[in-house]
C-alpha cells in the first residue's frame, strides 16, 4: 500500500474514484478538491501475469479467458495458483498432440484451470512433503515433495510432475508458484496403479488380483468413493518371513486361528485388511488413530513418533508390539490415483485377533498435551478451548474450557493423582454440556469401565455411550454422581459390590474415587468414543484422572496405581510394615490395606 495523488493508472483506482465521485455527487459536495487518498498499488493474478516483463505466462491467461476464469484471477479472494509456463504448456502440447490449448473444449479447459487452483493463499514455507492442505478446484489433492537436484540445488516438486522454477510472487488476490510442466490429474485408478507396480511387489499383486479387490479398485470410479491402499513389497514380507503365498497363508493362520483352515478366507481377509474405504494421504493418517479396513471389523492403527508415522504399535500394560512404518520416502507413498491415493510400508502388517486385555489409561494423554513443554511440570497448567484438543471434543454455552493441571507436590487428602497430573473439567448442563474422548486401543471383548476422579460437586450427574463406528451405541447402565464420596469403611469386597474401588495405592481417602459405569462389548479391536451428556450440576467442577478397561473376567481391584505412575500390586507378608516404602512418594505413610 502507498499513498498517492489521483492516478487513474488501473482499473482499481478508478473504480475507487469513481465510488468517491458518486458520493460527492449524490451530496452536493466535492470530496475529491485538495485531498490525497490511500489506494492499493498490488496487481490482481491476472494484471501481474499481462504486466510481467517477459510475458512468461500469458499462454495460460489466454486459457483462463476461454474457460471463463478471467474474472476470478481478477477478483478479490485467496487463490494459489501453480502456473506453467508458456514454454512448459508447448512441451504439454506437443507431447498431447495439439497444437494450443486452444484447441481444448471449454470443459477441458475448465478441468485443466481447476487442477492448478487452490482456493487458500499457501506460500511454499506451509509445504511438506505430502499432500497440500487444501485440495484443487477440481477436488483432487496436490502432492509436494522436496528433492535435491544435482549437487546442491533443492527444488520442490508439484504432483511428481513440475518443478517451482519461482515461488512465492505475492499479489493482492492469491500467491503465484510458476512451475515447469503442466499438471495433469492421474487418470489410473488404484487398482490399474497396482497393477504397474514394479516387480519386487509381486506377491502383493497377484494375491490382491486373486481376491478381484484389483477390479473393485479399478472399476469403482464413482464420484465421492475413495480408496486407499496399504502396499507391501516383497522386502517389506521378508522382514515376517513371508517369500510366497504358502508362507503367507502359515503366518494368517497364526493370526486368524478361526480361520485356519480356510486358505481362501485367510488370503482375503489379509487384502481387504489393506484396504480403507477413504482418501487418506499420509497427512490424514497422522491426524488418525485408527481407520476400519474393509475388512470386515478390522483396524489399522496410527501413531505419530517425530517424523515416523507407525501403524499397528500396540502396548497394554503387559504386552508391546512394534509396529511398522510408513515408506514415506517410496515414490508409491502418497501416490494419487483416479479414485484414491496408496501408501507403503517398511514392513509387514496383518489382521490379529487378540483376547480382551485391561487398559489403565490417563485421561491427560492426549496428543496436543504430551506435546507442551508444561506436560507434567509439576505446578504448570493449561486451558483448552473446544476444538484445540484433536481426541477430546466438547461443549456447551458460555464458552466451556477445560484445564490440563499438574500438582506440585503429593497431598493424601485428594492430591494422588497418577503422575500429578489430572483434568479440570467443569461438566454441568449451563456451561460444559458434553463431550466425546476417543479411548486408546481396545482388543475385542467385554470391558467393564472404570472412572477415576477426585470427588467434586454435589448431584453433578451425567450419562454415559459408548460408541464404535458402524455398530450400535452402547448407552451404560448407571448415571455418573461427580458428587459421590468414596466410603472408607467398607471392605474392598462390599465397595466393589457397590461398584466402587480404591485406584490409588497410597492412601485411601473419601473424595479419590473410582466409579464402575458398567460393561461394554468392544466388537473389534481399534480406538472408540466415550461420550458424556451432563444431566445436573452446580458450579462446581470435578477433576478427572483415569479411565480404566478391565475386562469382566480380570480382577477388579488390582493394579492401584502410585503417584509415580507404577502399578502396585498385592504385598503379602508385611509384618515388619516396609512394603509401603515400595510405593511412591516413598516418604509418606500409607493407608489402608496393602493386601487386599
Amino acid at each position: 500500500m502507498k499513498t498517492i495523488k489521483f492516478n487513474f493508472k488501473n482499473s482499481l483506482t478508478m473504480m475507487l474514484v469513481f465510488s468517491i465521485y458518486i458520493i460527492g455527487f449524490n451530496s452536493c459536495q466535492s470530496y475529491m478538491d485538495g485531498k490525497t487518498f490511500i489506494v492499493s498499488d498490488e496487481r490482481m493474478i491476472d494484471e501481474y501475469i499481462e504486466q510481467e516483463a517477459n510475458k512468461t505466462m500469458s499462454k495460460f491467461l489466454r486459457a483462463a479467458d476461454k474457460a471463463g476464469f478471467r474474472g476470478m484471477l481478477h477478483a478479490y479472494g485467496t487463490n494459489t495458483c501453480f502456473i506453467p509456463t508458456n514454454e512448459a504448456i508447448d512441451v504439454y502440447c506437443q507431447r498431447t498432440g495439439i497444437d494450443s490449448l486452444g484447441q481444448l473444449s471449454v470443459e477441458e479447459l475448465e478441468k485443466f484451470m481447476k487442477f492448478h487452483i487452490v482456493r487458500d493463499t499457501i506460500p511454499a514455507s506451509e509445504f511438506i512433503d505430502g499432500r497440500l492442505v487444501r485440495a484443487t478446484m477440481l477436488g483432487k489433492f496436490l502432492t509436494t515433495k522436496t528433492i535435491q537436484e544435482g549437487s546442491s540445488e533443492t527444488v520442490i516438486r508439484i504432483n511428481r510432475q513440475a518443478n517451482i522454477i519461482q515461488k512465492d510472487i505475492r499479489v493482492a488476490n492469491g500467491i503465484i508458484h510458476k512451475i515447469d510442466y503442466v499438471l495433469v490429474p492421474n487418470p489410473k485408478t488404484v487398482g490399474e496403479m497396482i497393477q504397474l507396480l514394479p516387480d519386487n511387489y509381486s506377491l502383493y499383486k497377484s494375491i490382491m488380483t486373486e481376491t478381484g479387490i484389483v477390479d473393485t479398485l479399478t472399476n469403482n470410479k464413482q464420484e465421492g468413493v475413495w480408496y486407499t491402499a496399504i502396499l507391501q513389497s516383497n522386502e517389506s514380507f521378508a522382514t515376517a518371513g513371508i517369500t510366497d503365498r504358502a508362507s503367507l497363508i502359515e503366518k494368517m493362520k497364526v493370526a486368524q486361528p478361526d480361520f485356519a483352515s480356510d486358505e481362501a478366507k485367510l488370503i482375503d481377509l489379509y487384502v481387504r485388511y489393506h484396504v480403507l474405504n477413504r482418501l487418506a494421504y499420509v497427512a490424514d493418517l497422522s491426524m488418525s488413530s485408527a481407520e476400519l479396513s474393509i475388512a470386515t471389523n478390522q483396524v489399522i492403527t496410527f501413531k505419530t513418533n517425530r517424523d515416523s508415522l507407525i501403524m499397528n504399535e500396540y502396548q497394554s500394560l503387559t504386552k508391546f508390539e512394534k509396529g511398522v512404518t510408513v515408506n514415506k520416502s517410496s515414490e508409491w507413498t502418497d501416490m494419487s490415483c483416479y479414485n484414491g491415493v496408496m501408501i507403503d510400508l517398511d514392513g509387514y502388517i496383518q489382521p490379529v485377533k487378540r483376547g480382551a486385555e485391561a487398559v489403565y489409561w490417563e485421561l491427560t494423554e492426549q496428543p496436543e498435551i504430551k506435546k507442551l513443554k508444561e506436560y507434567r511440570r509439576r505446578g504448570a497448567w493449561v486451558t483448552f478451548k473446544p476444538g484445540e484438543l484433536s481426541e477430546f471434543q466438547f461443549g456447551g454455552k458460555n464458552n466451556p474450557t477445560i484445564t490440563y493441571n499438574v500438582m506440585s507436590s503429593y497431598a493424601e487428602q485428594g492430591g494422588q493423582y497418577v503422575n500429578y497430573d489430572y483434568m479440570d473439567i467443569p461438566m454441568r448442563p449451563n456451561l460444559l454440556q458434553w463431550m466425546e474422548i476417543k479411548t486408546p486401543v481396545l482388543t475385542e471383548g467385554i470391558y467393564y469401565v472404570w472412572i477415576c476422579w477426585r470427588r467434586g460437586g454435589a448431584n453433578s450427574k451425567f450419562k454415559t455411550t459408548f460408541m464404535q463406528a458402524g455398530k450400535e451405541d452402547q448407552v451404560f447402565p448407571n448415571v455418573f454422581d461427580l458428587g459421590e464420596y468414596f466410603n472408607t469403611s467398607n471392605t474392598p469386597e462390599v465397595n466393589l459390590n457397590n461398584g466402587m474401588k480404591q485406584y490409588n495405592a497410597k492412601a485411601k481417602n473419601s473424595v479419590a474415587c473410582s466409579r464402575n459405569l458398567g460393561a461394554i462389548k468392544v466388537e473389534y479391536t481399534g480406538r472408540h468414543t466415550l461420550r458424556m451428556d451432563a444431566l445436573s450440576g452446580n458450579s462446581q467442577q470435578a477433576w478427572w484422572d483415569m479411565i480404566q478397561f478391565i475386562p469382566v473376567d480380570q480382577n477388579q481391584l488390582w493394579p492401584r496405581f502410585d503417584i509415580d505412575g507404577n502399578a502396585i500390586y498385592p504385598m503379602e507378608n508385611d509384618s515388619l510394615g516396609l512394603n509401603c516404602a515400595k510405593i511412591a512418594p516413598y516418604d509418606q505413610p500409607c493407608k489402608g490395606d496393602l493386601a487386599n
